[in-house]
């Protein structure tokens, strides 16, 4: 049975979470966000999206919270991985890999560089969606 809950992801497809996951990124202020279709390049995974923390201590905290806030809206990450580093956190969804580090380690791994360049999606309108929340937000207060 479908739920009717429109927060609820727990029957979203590959598109929408990544999607939400870039866009609660953004709200938690994680730096140099991008977002990877690449089920055609790897049966890994459908997308991947990696972003950056300002310390190792925001790196932790995005973590949880993508995971506390996709748990809440139905859907639990089938693994996290470098939490006790927080240089490379690595949260699996299954058909989405969110990977946050810390700026040096982003830099290290360059993980962007690996993933095909045409794989790159364009987040700008989800940029503009979270912009556009904050400044609604601001004006009503």
């Amino acid at each position: 049975m479908v739920k009717e809950n429109s927060n609820d992801l727990s029957f979203a497809s590959s598109d929408v979470l990544a999607k939400e996951a870039v866009k609660l990124l953004l709200e938690k202020l994680a730096g140099d966000v991008s977002m990877f279709a690449v089920r055609e390049y790897t049966s890994i995974t459908d997308y991947y999206v990696n972003c950056t923390g300002r310390s190792l201590s925001h790196v932790a905290s995005l973590a949880d919270d993508l995971s506390e806030v996709f748990e809440g809206r139905g859907i639990s990450p089938a693994r996290i991985e470098g939490k006790k580093g927080n240089t490379w956190i690595l949260v699996d969804f299954g058909s989405l890999i969110v990977n946050i580090f810390d700026s040096e380690g982003r830099a290290f791994y360059n993980f962007d560089r690996l993933l095909p360049p045409d794989a790159r999606m364009p987040i700008d309108d989800l940029v503009r969606e979270v912009d556009e929340k904050f400044t609604l937000n601001k004006k009503e207060n």
